[in-house]
């Protein structure tokens, strides 16, 4: 399996990934997701290690924003070209491509999958997203894989630092 403790930057999309895809609608047209607090609860040991997190989302939605506020992480909306703005980024912050991860779940995201040194896709995700996928979660998304990444990489950290001193 690869290893995933060099990661610095991690970039998500939103719908799909922190949420099932799903979009509740009432009668005003006002529009709301589930997110699990459980995806985010290890993002400040993320944080502390010097890990630096993103969003990167299609739809420009005040959910998305409020939520990206909330988890205290930058929050890029309304990106027909995603990829574009994770160059950006990558750039702005001095990182090498090796060392970005990108979590995506549909086939807007295959050109930010395909340029990472690290692919997450979740268990739901398209197939397209999967073949590229570095890993694929076993939950699916909004059912905790944001968090089954959180883990994953924090492990590898802590591995990679008791075998190397």
């Amino acid at each position: 399996m690869k290893d995933f403790s060099k990661i610095k930057l991690i970039v998500f999309d939103f719908d799909g990934v922190f949420t099932d895809g799903k979009v509740l609608t009432d009668q005003n047209g006002t529009e709301s997701v589930i997110c699990s607090r459980k995806d985010t609860l290890r993002f400040s040991e993320l944080k502390n290690a010097g890990i630096k997190l993103a969003v990167i989302s299609k739809e420009k939605n005040l959910i998305v924003k409020k939520r990206c506020e909330k988890m205290e992480i930058e929050c890029f909306q309304s990106a027909d070209k995603k990829i574009d703005i994770l160059k950006q980024l990558i750039e702005r912050e001095n990182i090498l491509v090796e060392e970005t991860a990108f979590m995506g779940d549909d086939i807007n995201d295959l050109e930010c999958l395909k340029f990472v040194g690290t692919a997450f896709t979740v268990a739901d995700g398209d197939e397209e997203c999967k073949k590229i996928a570095h890993y694929v979660t076993t939950r699916k998304g909004g059912d905790h894989a944001v968090r089954e990444i959180c883990d994953l990489i924090l492990k590898d950290r802590a591995d990679n630092i008791l075998n190397n001193g």
